[in-house]
């Protein structure tokens, strides 16, 4: 009886032994930095999920797990993306730091050696942490169509776009055209490809040369030393010209018929622009004159009748795809000759 109870204990003291995890393997561990810069766990065999571009991997072993141990780390290319760490032996150094070089998305694994001996030369086992990066950008613009400058101005306006950038990333390569084509890779094909800059104040993406109206297109994409992020989802925006008179003229002042010849600020207007006059300085009551047509090089003529006194002449433009909608006001005041 008591030799059947001695077998059970002995039993049960084997079960709790077995159960009870390596203190070796728990001992091996490994970090990288996180998206907020500071060191994020790694379990071997399971990869992490960042976007960091510039990190640090580091790998710890204790003396109980091994004499001595070398940390390496391989990019998703195959190739080393560190220098390996010198041998280092358990019982003076238990942790060691590795510069990580950025090779491209995809999965890093942070390769720890273990050796039996203090001298790096007898194999024990790799344990091999991973983790994945994902970097990656985004731009948009604040509208879908913006003007290339103020009314009456010749100044062109600084566009502005929003802009989502990439932890550790060391700089941006921000590219847009008009009428630019998408390549398969991302990036943009055009024989005006022209460069935006990140205002690193506002966080905003600055486009300085957009002058002329019409579709464009941007991407970007995140660098660090030599190796780039895929480059963002392209987006597309249109740019129009204010509606306003670079010139007006009155060619035959002598009435009682006269006609005003007009030059559109933005010679690609097209359409039809539409004058309208009310009595007195600030009339409000407008009658139209008629509509006239605007050439190609941005000029419009019509010829109307008007008796004497001062007239509030109103110009509307109802907008194209390169010229906003917008409304333009003068005073005259007809006597014989038109002033």
């Amino acid at each position: 009886m008591q030799s059947g109870r001695k077998l059970f204990v002995l039993a049960a003291a084997a079960a709790v032994v077995a159960c009870v995890p390596s203190t070796a393997s728990a001992a091996v561990s490994a970090t990288v930095t996180g998206d907020d810069g500071n060191p994020a766990g790694l379990t071997a065999g399971v990869p992490l999920g960042i976007r960091n571009m510039n990190v640090q991997a580091a790998g710890h072993v204790d003396a109980t797990d091994a004499k001595s141990f070398i940390v390496k780390v391989i990019g998703p290319d195959g190739v080393a993306a560190t220098t390996n760490s010198p041998c280092w032996d358990t019982r003076y150094t238990n942790e060691s730091k590795r510069y990580v070089d950025y090779r491209g998305n995809g999965t890093y694994t942070l390769v720890t050696s273990l050796y039996s001996d203090t001298n790096c030369t007898t194999g024990q086992r790799d344990v091999n942490f991973p983790w994945t990066v994902s970097a990656s950008v985004a731009i948009s613009p604040p509208a879908p169509t913006m003007l290339t400058r103020a009314v009456n101005s010749f100044s062109t306006i600084t566009q502005q776009f929003n802009f989502a950038g990439n932890p550790g990333a060391s700089g941006y390569e921000i590219k847009y055209a008009k009428g630019a084509v998408v390549q398969p890779d991302g990036s943009l094909s055009s024989p005006a490809l022209k460069d935006g800059f990140l205002n690193t104040t506002t966080g905003k993406v600055e486009l300085f040369g957009a002058r002329e109206p019409g579709t464009y297109t941007i991407v970007a994409r995140a660098r660090y030393l030599n190796y780039y992020s895929p480059w963002s989802p392209p987006a597309n925006f249109n740019l129009i010209a204010p509606f306003d008179l670079s010139s007006r003229t009155f060619p035959d002042s002598r009435g009682p018929s006269y006609q005003v010849r007009a030059v559109v600020g933005e010679p690609s207007a097209g359409g039809k622009v539409t004058v309208a006059v009310a009595k007195g300085k600030n009339g409000k009551r407008f009658r139209t004159l008629g509509k006239a047509k605007v050439n190609s090089k941005g000029v419009f003529k019509l010829r109307f009748r008007l008796s004497l006194g001062t007239y509030r002449v109103r110009y509307s433009f109802a907008g194209s795809s390169t010229v906003a909608k917008g409304t333009v006001y003068e005073v005259v005041k007809i006597r014989r000759i038109l002033r």
